[in-house]
């Protein structure tokens, strides 16, 4: 299919769209209602203790089992990622018991999650009856995640049935005008139905599930007359649900179904960071890792997927990095130390010179900043005219930090802390320039590894290993950021963008 095919199979399927909306099946799911109410009845009588303490793995196991329920809806024995997690559910309750007094809970709970992962999703056999009805080769599949294609491939494969991700279902826009979503609207993208591929669009989701909102497009509430995609709900099959004494309808418990990262008590930093410390949130990564980014940092090596290979590397800033956003980072060792070591060795005999007006002008900053304090060396340069950037000034101390970006704003500072411009401008410049072509030289190498590597690795398990084996930077791993912790903490500057062991994130996954 060319380009202009492509783009005129969007515009019927969005003509489409807007004339019949997309229908939502509502599908009737005992066992799952049960495992839903036995979480919500947990929530209800753990509140402030859902995700830390003794009942923080268990909720996390129960709520990760529900997620496999609403998206993995093969058979119970083809489904081994319910029945693992079901498991879980049984060892966390049992580590409980004698710690809490609501036993009965746990009980109930543990029950619900055997039940699950016994019993075959109602949402399989009319996925199956549907694709059939409608033809193998008329209809695509489209799973919440990248796991949920690969087990849901696993069972559909076989039958000549194509299942996609919603971004593989966009890129490849298979000639098919009927897409399967599995799952509520809300775990898709938006661009599923504001730009949509196929000209027929169904989910299936549990009954018990009661968000059927179809999202929108982040740029509808700012359009005038922006287009509403009109829903069409079919509820199927036995909807009963439990009833409960403990957590009944109108409690006001909040759930917001995704499985959720175990965070720990956290509260906000009582104090400013030191000369050598920073403000960082904790980002949690795929396969096990999770490593502190500071706020003020300005870039970060990222990899993009969708880009044409030699262009897959790329810097994105510290702002932007984002749920899904694929990092490259070095394990064992910052980044950056091992890139600046590089970047000294490219200057060869001027190094030392270099290193030691690099080491002037930070060292009299930070005596300022300790002893009149940041908020007055603030103050003082904006006074010079630095204004926009002079928030900036702790981070400059930093080794891994060159120089200002703008010229004026380190010529100002420069004479605020009364050194001579040259040489020190001239070696910060001729560091930064050295940086960059260290960086370049790595970004090369990266992408030679990311060129011959399989990424389709990478979307399964979240992370790849790049085996660049020059320079020192061996051990460079891309890995997919899960989530990113809402309170900012206190660390240690050198601390930042180190990988460490942490398997807080081990329900994301």
């Amino acid at each position: 299919m060319n380009r202009i095919d492509a783009l005129d199979q969007r515009y019927r399927a969005s003509e489409s769209l807007v004339h019949h909306g997309v229908e939502i099946v509502a599908v009737g799911d005992p066992a799952g209602a049960r495992l839903n109410q036995a979480i919500r009845d947990v929530f209800y009588v753990a509140q402030d203790d859902l995700h830390d303490g003794p009942w923080g793995n268990v909720v996390g196991a129960a709520k990760s089992l529900r997620w496999r329920r609403m998206t993995h809806p093969q058979p119970v024995m083809l489904n081994s990622a319910v029945t693992e997690m079901a498991e879980l559910v049984a060892k966390y309750a049992s580590l409980l018991h004698g710690a809490v007094e609501d036993v009965a809970v746990l009980d109930e709970l543990v029950a619900a999650a055997m039940a699950a992962a016994e019993t075959d999703s109602p949402l399989g056999s009319l996925l199956l009856s549907s694709v059939e009805e409608v033809g193998t080769n008329e209809c695509v599949v489209v799973a919440a995640s990248k796991r949920a294609q690969v087990a849901l491939t696993n069972w559909l494969g076989e039958l000549g049935i194509l299942v996609l991700t919603a971004g593989e279902l966009e890129r490849l826009q298979p000639p098919v005008d009927q897409s399967y979503l599995i799952g509520p609207p809300r775990f898709f993208r938006s661009s599923v139905v504001t730009a949509p591929v196929t000209s027929e669009i169904s989910f299936l989701i549990p009954a018990w599930f009661g968000d059927r909102t179809v999202p929108r497009s982040a740029m509808a509430r700012y359009a005038e007359g922006a287009l509403e995609i009109k829903t069409r709900v079919f509820v199927v099959g036995n909807t009963s649900e439990p009833g409960s004494a403990i957590a009944p309808s109108g409690s006001g418990i909040e759930d917001d179904f995704l499985p959720e990262p175990v965070w720990g008590r956290s509260q906000a930093p009582s104090r400013s960071p030191k000369s050598d410390e920073v403000l960082a949130h904790r980002v949690l990564l795929s396969g096990g890792w999770s490593m502190c980014l500071e706020d003020d940092g300005e870039r970060i090596r990222a990899l993009d997927p969708d880009q044409p290979p030699g262009e897959r590397i790329i810097y994105v800033g510290v702002s932007t990095v984002r749920p899904g956003t694929y990092l490259v980072l070095r394990q064992g060792e910052g980044e950056r130390s091992a890139l600046y070591r590089e970047a000294y060795a490219r200057l060869g005999a001027d190094a030392s010179a270099v290193e030691a007006t690099q080491n002037a002008w930070k060292q009299k900053l930070q005596e300022c900043l300790f002893w009149i304090g940041q908020q007055e060396v603030v103050r003082e340069l904006r006074a010079r005219g630095v204004t926009t950037a002079a928030n900036q000034a702790r981070a400059w101390t930093d080794p891994y930090l060159v120089r200002p970006t703008s010229d004026a704003d380190f010529a100002a500072l420069l004479k605020w802390l009364e050194i001579p411009a040259e040489p020190t401008a001239v070696h910060a410049n001729r560091l930064r320039r050295a940086v960059h072509q260290a960086a370049a030289a790595v970004r090369e190498r990266l992408e030679a590894e990311v060129s011959a590597a399989d990424l389709s690795q990478l979307e399964l398990t979240g992370s790849l290993s790049l085996g660049v084996a020059t320079g020192g930077f061996r051990s460079i791993l891309a890995t997919r950021v899960l989530a990113i912790s809402p309170h900012p903490e206190i660390v240690a500057r050198h601390e930042t963008r180190v990988l460490v062991v942490d398997r807080s994130a081990q329900w994301l996954e």
